[in-house]
């Protein structure tokens, strides 16, 4: 019958104990392998793994290839509204309200035809324009003017929305435990924190410098229905400076 050998057991257990103590005290950062996943994908200029995690670039061609860093800061977290939900009704009420001045235009223009083609002409040719085209002129400048002013306001509303979405739709996207969502229709939070790098760079030209960089670390967190609290989704890179 087999029995355990438990003298060498006992004599194996406190080595075995010693690596472990030895390998809890040389854990990294919960940071450190994002960053080191980040820094040899873009070595590779492999954008598609790249495009995966992070809205930042460390081209090797102009800011070098990080060799080695230590993580030397990591600043609490900071916690914002996730406003898309916001941004994308401003849009919707700024494109509602275009589409509305664009019929009373398309209205004043079908009444006056024929004065605002007299007033185009003379503006053409540089002549003058009187009696009752001068009126069709100033209320059509006016008009052009306006609807200047409202397709500017779609255009802002629209880079707005649209400047905040891939953060946001990164760091859920794929995550188990969030749904496919619809974040313009969520309520969440944008959670940010900085990590202060010291880096060990090697540059286009072959020298190598040491860098302190700071990368700005973002994720969503968004309410899902039938659960209490937010679902956090995954850190992106979201930028990456010099200090």
């Amino acid at each position: 019958m087999y029995r355990p050998r438990l003298n060498s057991i006992a004599v194996f257990a406190p080595a075995l104990l010693a690596v472990a103590v030895f390998s809890g005290g040389c854990s990294s950062q919960p940071e450190e392998p994002l960053l080191r996943q980040f820094f040899r994908a873009s070595q590779l200029r492999d954008n598609t793994t790249l495009a995966n995690f992070t809205a930042a670039s460390f081209d090797p061609g102009t800011d070098g290839v990080v060799t080695s860093f230590d993580i030397t800061n990591v600043t609490e977290e900071r916690r914002e509204p996730l406003m898309l939900k916001d941004l994308a009704k401003a849009e919707e009420v700024a494109r509602a309200a275009d589409e509305e001045f664009s019929k009373k235009k398309k209205a004043y223009q079908d009444a006056n035809l024929e004065a605002i083609e007299r007033v185009l002409k003379a503006e053409g040719a540089k002549g003058p324009v009187g009696g009752r085209d001068a009126q069709v002129q100033s209320a059509w400048r006016k008009w052009r003017d306006d609807a200047a002013t409202s397709a500017r306001a779609v255009s802002d509303a629209r880079s707005k929305l649209n400047a905040s979405r891939p953060i946001a739709e990164l760091s859920v996207q794929n995550v188990q435990g969030i749904g496919v969502v619809d974040l313009t229709a969520v309520d969440g939070q944008l959670v940010s924190k900085d990590v202060t790098l010291d880096a060990q760079v090697r540059m286009p030209s072959g020298e190598t410098v040491q860098k302190q960089l700071v990368v700005t670390l973002q994720r969503a967190e968004v309410a899902q229905p039938g659960k209490t609290e937010p679902v956090g989704g995954r850190w992106v890179i979201a930028a990456i400076k010099g200090a």
